[in-house]
């Protein structure tokens, strides 16, 4: 099993460093994130809390969008080339596909985290004196929900009969989630309190203080695994289709 699951991932590994999508997730993210931080920290003042909330909201946006970018083509585009095909008639399990497929876009989601993003939270670090606590809690976030963002568009690129169909099937998944945990106060106490509960800002932000709820982490872990396990039955599906 492990071996099929090592395959897998230095297949994407592969994949990812061989083609245009290496520099374009990781160049663009680095380029996104330096625009994003200097215009919205550009008229804030030193103060360290606010300065780290803004900075770490401008990673939240560009790692929805690197994830979403290297996940979209992930099962979509073996698909296309037939190799989807190779993989379910190898002796290999939809789960180890996965799984593989997931290690790699959290081998990718660290690469970014910390790599990418972690020249920003030095200087938060050094220059405007905010805690190592806080910087590393919002590492943390960002990390937490670039694998859940993953497993989302790993979901939709198993739906998809191509990228942009797979790109927007997962982003009206996260803005659903979203959206209804912003409407969440529109509805009585009990429904209000589970709609909130679904709202990926809300969960992100505490991150961004200092903080590591608990509720929050169980809630992008358990999103995580939720949507891998969707995957892994659409892709049950299809071997069992043909």
């Amino acid at each position: 099993m492990f071996r099929n699951i090592k395959w897998i991932f230095w297949k994407e590994v592969r994949v990812f460093f061989g083609t245009y999508l290496a520099p374009l997730v990781l160049g663009g993210t680095a380029f996104l994130n330096s625009l994003f931080v200097l215009i919205l920290n550009f008229n804030s003042g030193t103060n360290y809390t606010e300065t780290t909330v803004i900075t770490f909201v401008s990673f939240m946006s560009t790692m929805l969008i690197a994830m979403l970018i290297v996940a979209m083509g992930s099962i979509t585009e073996e698909r296309n080339r037939g190799t989807l095909e190779f993989l379910f008639t190898a002796p290999i399990s939809d789960l180890e596909i996965v799984v593989g497929k997931f290690l790699f876009g959290a081998f990718v989601c660290a690469i970014v985290s910390v790599v990418v993003d972690g020249l920003f939270p030095v200087f938060l670090y050094f220059f405007w004196k905010a805690p190592f606590y806080i910087v590393a809690s919002g590492t943390i976030g960002v990390f937490l929900l670039g694998l859940f963002t993953f497993a989302v568009g790993l979901f939709g690129s198993s739906l998809g009969k191509n990228q942009m169909i797979s790109m927007l099937i997962s982003i009206s998944i996260l803005l659903t989630l979203w959206v209804i945990g912003y409407f969440s106060h529109l509805f009585d106490a009990v429904t209000r309190k589970v709609l909130f509960h679904l709202h990926i800002f809300s969960h992100f932000i505490s991150f961004s203080k200092g903080v590591l709820p608990l509720n929050s982490i169980v809630f992008f872990i358990s999103g995580t695994i939720f949507f891998l396990y969707l995957t892994v039955k659409v892709l049950e599906s299809r071997r069992w289709r043909g």
